[in-house]
C-alpha cells in the first residue's frame, strides 16, 4: 500500500483518492448509519455535497439522491452504492439549477473547505427548494478531544489534512440565520473511524497514541458532533421579514 504523507499531496481530491484506494473511505457502526438517516425521513430529491465513497448515502432518505466530490475515487465508489454521484469542485460551484432539491447534506464534509464557505453557501441557497431542509453534520469543535486532534499544527493531530479545523456549532448557525433560515441544533455522537491509516509515519502515531487515547477516554461521554438543521423559507415574502 502506498505509505505517501499527506504534506506531498497537491489538494483534497489527490489526498483522498489515497484514502478511499481500499475498499471503504470510513467505516461506521449501523447506530451511527441510522442516526444520520433518521435526520430526515424521506425527500423526494436529495443532494449529498461531499459524498464521499458513499457508505454514508447508500443509507440516506431521497430519490434521487445525488452525490458530488472533488475525488474521483470517491465518486466512483459512491456510484458503487447506487449513488449517481459526480465529480465536482464546489469552489466553482455547484453543477445544478434553482430550486432543484428537496434536501442538501453536508455531512462531515466543511470543516475540510473552510476557504470556501462563502462561496458555498450562496450556492447551498440557490440549489434548495423553498420550504428545503440543509442538514449540517460537522466535527464539534466545544468538544475538546475533537478540537485538539484537528487543530492545525497540534502535536496531537490525527486529521490526515493539516488545514481542517473542528467547527464551532454557533459558527454554522450564524452563516444559516444571515440565510433567513430558522434551524434546530442538537449534539450527535457518531462513531466513524478512516479506513486507510498509514497518512502519518508508525512512529508518530506511536508517539501520539497515548495522548490520543487518554484524551478520548477522558471525554468519551461527549457528543464529537454536531447535527445543524436548516430550513429554508417556504417564500421570499417570508425572507424579507427575517430580514
Amino acid at each position: 500500500m502506498n505509505s505517501q504523507l499527506p504534506e506531498t499531496f497537491q489538494n483534497q481530491g489527490q489526498l483522498f483518492d489515497f484514502l478511499a484506494s481500499g475498499d471503504t473511505l470510513y467505516e461506521y457502526d449501523r447506530e451511527s448509519l441510522d442516526k444520520l438517516a433518521a435526520i430526515v425521513a424521506s425527500p423526494d430529491a436529495a443532494l449529498d455535497i461531499g459524498c464521499g465513497d458513499g457508505v454514508i448515502g447508500a443509507h440516506l432518505a431521497g430519490t434521487p439522491h445525488i452525490g458530488i466530490d472533488i475525488s474521483p475515487r470517491c465518486a466512483m465508489g459512491a456510484r458503487k452504492r447506487g449513488i449517481l454521484a459526480a465529480v465536482a469542485d464546489i469552489s466553482e460551484g455547484l453543477p445544478f439549477d434553482d430550486g432543484v432539491f428537496d434536501t442538501v447534506y453536508c455531512i462531515d464534509v466543511l470543516h475540510h473547505i473552510t476557504p470556501h464557505w462563502d462561496a458555498l453557501f450562496p450556492e447551498i441557497d440557490r440549489v434548495l427548494r423553498r420550504g428545503g431542509t440543509f442538514v449540517i453534520v460537522e466535527p464539534d469543535a466545544t468538544n475538546p478531544f475533537v478540537r485538539l486532534t484537528q487543530a492545525p499544527d497540534s502535536p496531537i493531530r490525527v486529521a490526515p489534512w493539516n488545514d481542517e479545523p473542528a467547527i464551532h456549532p454557533n459558527d454554522m448557525a450564524t452563516r444559516v440565520k444571515a440565510l433567513g433560515y430558522s434551524y434546530t441544533l442538537q449534539p450527535i455522537d457518531i462513531s466513524g473511524a478512516q479506513t486507510q491509516r498509514n497518512v502519518f509515519p508508525l512512529w508518530q502515531r506511536l508517539l501520539k497514541a497515548p495522548f490520543v487515547l487518554a484524551l478520548a477516554y477522558r471525554y468519551r461521554n461527549t457528543p464529537n458532533k454536531f447535527c445543524l438543521i436548516a430550513t429554508k423559507p417556504p417564500s421570499a415574502e417570508s425572507l424579507s421579514s427575517n430580514s
